[in-house]
């Protein structure tokens, strides 16, 4: 379409006075004709400067001026291809694309080809390079962090046999009478995130008592038992001898015996404590809107009922002063027991270890409306305890104390907490 669209626009500009003509013949001028439309009509193109130097002789000197009758040689294609550039056919008025055209057009073609296949050659070379440098660059990552760890391991390796050795001299080895026989201690579930047998490892607080064993002798045999009942740690199974050790238990303020509660200044009395293997933060929790949530001091629990569950210690609660009967205390079995009592409107406050009661909180679906008080918080630690009449407890507890030492400055004991509380969070 493109071309019979030029066709038809070029035979529009020639003049019907002029006849067929083609190059390497001789024309006659008639009336109208001139140079210019001769050009047109032989050559295609306006320039008549191809015939009037092939006639300048016979012209003159004035292109633009030409007698009817003067006989002028149209000569063939200067440039060599042969035949017209253009024949044209009035009658038909069709406009043939010449061979120079087409060669000309081969010839763009052709160099278009050539740029598009070199610039995909080069593209190709620059892809394969980079993809070259990615997979070294990948390489040599994957190199470093393996080196990194491989370094961790060894550095806590190394720390990990200072430490031992360096216990070794400055801990008297545990008493021979231990190693004759297992070592059997006692705890209980629905505690999390430190001890209950559907956890893994069965809890934070289990999983560090048992690599303390391993850390400081091996050789010693162990057992850990489960006892739901806590308060009958206390009052019945450790007394009688029954077990070794218990955990994990809080220490109370034994340095200030008169200010505890019976209960604490019972525990300070009977038991002996391993080191801390962790430590917890014990917060106060009532309803939103309360006024409880947001109090200062513990003035403002004054008159209130506190819930805090059976073999929790009250060492931190007697030094605030809420002890009976400036409060009344509530001591159910289950910590769910406490929350549910405040969701009922049964207690004002709950005084708990601020982990445990976000597990709670979150299996009660109370995290709206049972609300921690920021401004009033105790650290507490928790330890390993054996009774004062066991012969052989300090032993026990000079052993998880060596083994707590090393798990500490080996890095050990840091993995395990992150470990198990990360446990915790995700499973919320």
């Amino acid at each position: 379409m493109k071309y019979l669209a030029t066709c038809c626009l070029l035979a529009s500009l020639i003049p019907t006075s002029v006849f067929a003509q083609q190059a390497c013949e001789p024309y006659e001028i008639r009336r109208g004709d001139s140079l210019r439309k001769l050009s047109l009509s032989v050559y295609g193109t306006k320039d008549y400067g191809i015939i009037y130097d092939a006639n300048r002789d016979v012209i003159g000197a004035n292109p633009n001026v030409i007698l009817v009758g003067t006989v002028l040689q149209l000569p063939c294609d200067p440039h060599g291809h042969g035949n017209a550039v253009v024949s044209v056919d009035t009658s038909e008025q069709t406009l043939v694309i010449t061979n120079r055209a087409q060669v000309q057009a081969d010839a763009m073609v052709l160099e278009a080809e050539t740029r598009a296949a070199v610039a995909r050659a080069e593209a190709a070379e620059m892809a394969a390079h980079a993809e070259s440098e990615i997979l070294a660059a990948q390489e040599a990552a994957a190199a470093a962090v393996a080196a990194a760890e491989a370094e961790v391991a060894q550095a806590r390796a190394d720390a990990f046999a200072a430490v031992e050795a360096a216990t070794s001299l400055a801990t008297p080895e545990p008493l021979e009478a231990v190693k004759t026989r297992q070592i059997v201690l006692i705890t209980g579930g629905d505690y999390p995130p430190y001890t209950d047998e559907n956890l893994p490892d069965r809890g934070l607080y289990t999983k560090l008592v048992e690599t303390a064993f391993l850390r400081a002798d091996p050789e010693q045999p162990y057992k850990i038992q489960f006892v739901n009942d806590w308060n009958s740690h206390l009052d019945l199974l450790m007394p009688s001898l029954a077990f070794d050790a218990t955990f994990p238990w809080a220490r109370p303020d034994c340095e200030h015996m008169e200010m505890l509660a019976d209960s604490d200044r019972n525990r300070c009395k009977s038991y002996n404590f391993s080191n801390p293997f962790y430590e917890v933060v014990d917060g106060y929790y009532s309803l939103a809107g309360s006024g409880y949530e947001d109090a200062r001091s513990y003035d403002a629990f004054a008159g209130t009922v506190i819930c805090r569950p059976e073999g929790y210690s009250l060492s931190n609660m007697s030094k605030a002063g809420l002890v009976e009967p400036v409060i009344t205390l509530i001591r159910p079995v289950s910590v769910a027991a406490c929350f549910e009592a405040l969701r009922d409107g049964e207690v004002n406050i709950v005084a708990l270890d601020v982990q445990v009661a976000t597990d709670i909180i979150a299996d009660l679906d109370m995290e709206f409306t049972a609300i921690e008080n920021p401004n009033l918080l105790e650290v507490k630690s928790l330890n390993v305890m054996t009774h004062v009449d066991n012969p052989e407890g300090q032993a026990v507890l000079d052993t998880l104390n060596r083994g707590l030492s090393i798990m500490q400055n080996s890095g050990e004991w840091r993995d395990i907490v992150s470990t198990a509380l990360k446990y915790q969070m995700d499973n919320l």
